[in-house]
């Protein structure tokens, strides 16, 4: 699955901009071009653009619509690439359907047959969730219900591009390296029906390092990516009718005797539980914010961070690669809860189905398959809080990662959040994952002995049973910025400070627990509610990325860790 390239054999039509809009019944089909249309953005969120309750509420389909023209050229073909719409869509060329989209943050990618001069292109989304959908909801008294904890924007989210390749193109490159003592081993998979002339392989400052007629190459004395030095690699490929640039990194992990190890030394994971999500933009992509959202990670002193609750744009994991971030790639498998005491997996009333389960893991088949050739990448998420004290959950989960297992020598993980004595799945992952909330959620709110009284016997109960690392993957405190009180109160920034220190003095007392993960990098929209205000205000810098007191802490922090 590669990203579009601008290079001498390919070229890229970006068709980003004002696009037309409306809402639409459930029936429609953009035979004619759309009549009382509205401007809007894209990438963006429709919700945080309009101004009454009706549109931005909308459950249902929506259409987005643009014209556009290029030229046709012997020998070339063109392809959309869509990067992510919220959820699933219908694509139509000149009112004719050429294609769908099965989930809200995967990339779209499908052949344009039929260009004429001036063409007309339709994107019908459907943001409605349901268990043939990840995240997974249900119809209630007629009502749209899901269970994540983030806003359902409806939208096209990320870069919408056409571009060309040539009639017999390269369709994917798959980079495989093992590090040997003072040199690595490249191997290379390229899916092509054209006979690949040359493989050759630079460095950081364009100096060719390898090259090759076949897809085996040996780099000497190379340089390994890490946090400390995210160096990379470019990988170009020629075919006799193509080329293609990929870059790379060369590192080695690996899960054992209780350490997540990078370049066989032991990684303390340090960051955050993060969204895609901003003022105005919503869910929208923008380069801006993304290296801003860099830029305030490197300040804090992270090294890490998870893509909850889905695979974000790449975009963003080409960054995490160039500023050198651990990445825990998650699948949209959020939502797969009730929190009701009715059964999720099981039953008349399941919100999980095999339906669900066939989704669940082509999403995992296209994240890797997507990811794949990222360094930044180190251990994919196969879901996020599921009912893990279901006995049918141990059975789904199993079938997953076995799945996931066959695609992937990676380590996995999905998170947890059912308690020690109930929880049935903590013996399928690698790497524990796990959400907890004393002093807030749960027990007794804003009494933070609370921490100590219950938190190091739990993990400790954890560990014994399964015998393996645990990164905390959550915890947090809603936090209004400029709301101080003293002696602290919940809600304060003081609070959310004396929350974070007391669950760092638990973290440093156990010698398996390899991470934390605060909730979360920054502020974010939900759906209305009375524990809402604004939407979860857990961000260690609020939603316009300025920090909070406690930033101050975990910068110092992390500094030493």
């Amino acid at each position: 699955m590669l990203y579009p390239q601008s290079n001498r054999c390919r070229s890229v039509l970006n068709l980003n901009g004002i696009w037309c809009f409306k809402t639409v019944e459930p029936d429609f089909v953009p035979t004619m071009p759309v009549e009382d249309a509205r401007p809007m953005p894209v990438p963006a969120s429709m919700n945080e653009i309009v101004t009454d309750k009706a549109t931005r509420d909308h459950e249902g389909k929506v259409v987005y619509e643009r014209e556009f023209s290029l030229p046709v050229r012997e020998g070339e073909r063109y392809r959309l690439r869509i990067g992510a719409t919220s959820h699933r869509c219908e694509i139509y060329l000149n009112g004719k359907k050429v294609g769908a989209g099965i989930n809200g943050f995967y990339p779209i990618d499908l052949p344009l047959d039929e260009i004429k001069d001036v063409n007309r292109l339709s994107v019908v989304i459907d943001n409605r969730l349901s268990d043939t959908t990840l995240p997974v909801g249900e119809m209630v008294d007629g009502r749209q219900v899901y269970h994540q904890d983030f806003y359902n924007f409806t939208g096209i989210h990320r870069d919408v591009m056409v571009y060309s390749v040539p009639e017999n193109h390269i369709r994917d490159i798959v980079v495989n390296t093992v590090v040997g003592g003072d040199y690595s081993r490249i191997t290379v998979s390229v899916d092509t029906d054209s006979k690949v002339v040359s493989y050759v392989v630079r460095n950081m400052d364009g100096k060719v390092v390898a090259e090759s007629n076949s897809g085996e190459l040996r780099i000497e004395s190379p340089e390994k990516w890490s946090t400390r030095n995210p160096y990379l690699y470019t990988l170009t490929v020629e075919t006799d009718t193509d080329c293609y640039t990929e870059t790379f990194g060369i590192r080695k992990v690996e899960v054992k005797d209780g350490k997540f190890l990078l370049n066989d030394e032991p990684v303390y994971f340090k960051g955050f539980g993060m969204h895609e999500d901003f003022h105005v933009l919503g869910k929208g992509a923008s380069d801006a914010v993304n290296v801003r959202n860099f830029e305030c990670l490197k300040w804090i002193n992270a090294n890490s961070f998870r893509t909850s609750h889905y695979p974000y744009s790449e975009e963003i994991m080409n960054l995490a690669d160039r500023y050198g971030f651990l990445v825990i790639d998650e699948v949209p498998a959020v939502g797969m809860n009730r929190f009701t005491g009715v059964k999720v997996f099981s039953g008349e009333k399941a919100l999980v189905t095999e339906r669900t389960k066939e989704l669940h893991k082509e999403l995992v088949s296209q994240l890797i398959a997507r990811d794949k050739n990222h360094p930044s990448v180190v251990m994919y998420s196969v879901g996020n809080e599921p009912t893990a004290e279901e006995d049918e959950c141990y059975d789904y989960f199993k079938e997953i990662l076995e799945h996931a297992r066959s695609l992937t020598n990676m380590p996995l993980t999905f998170v947890h959040c059912a308690f020690e004595e109930e929880d049935k799945c903590s013996s399928l992952p690698d790497v524990i994952c796990l959400n907890r909330y004393y002093a807030w959620y749960y027990n007794h709110h804003g009494d933070l002995s609370d921490v100590e009284r219950y938190l190091p016997d739990e993990l400790k109960r954890f560990y014994a049973r399964t015998g393996k690392p645990m990164i905390i993957s959550e915890y947090g405190a809603d936090t209004l910025e400029g709301f101080h009180s003293l002696p602290s109160e919940s809600f304060s920034e003081e609070f959310q400070e004396e929350f974070v220190e007391a669950y760092s003095k638990v973290f440093d007392s156990l010698d398996f627990v390899i991470g934390e993960h605060v909730w979360n990098f920054a502020d974010f929209k939900t759906k209305q509610g009375a524990t809402r205000v604004r939407g979860n205000r857990k961000g260690v810098f609020t939603r316009d990325r300025q920090p909070k007191l406690v930033a101050h802490y975990l910068k110092k922090r992390w500094d030493k860790k």
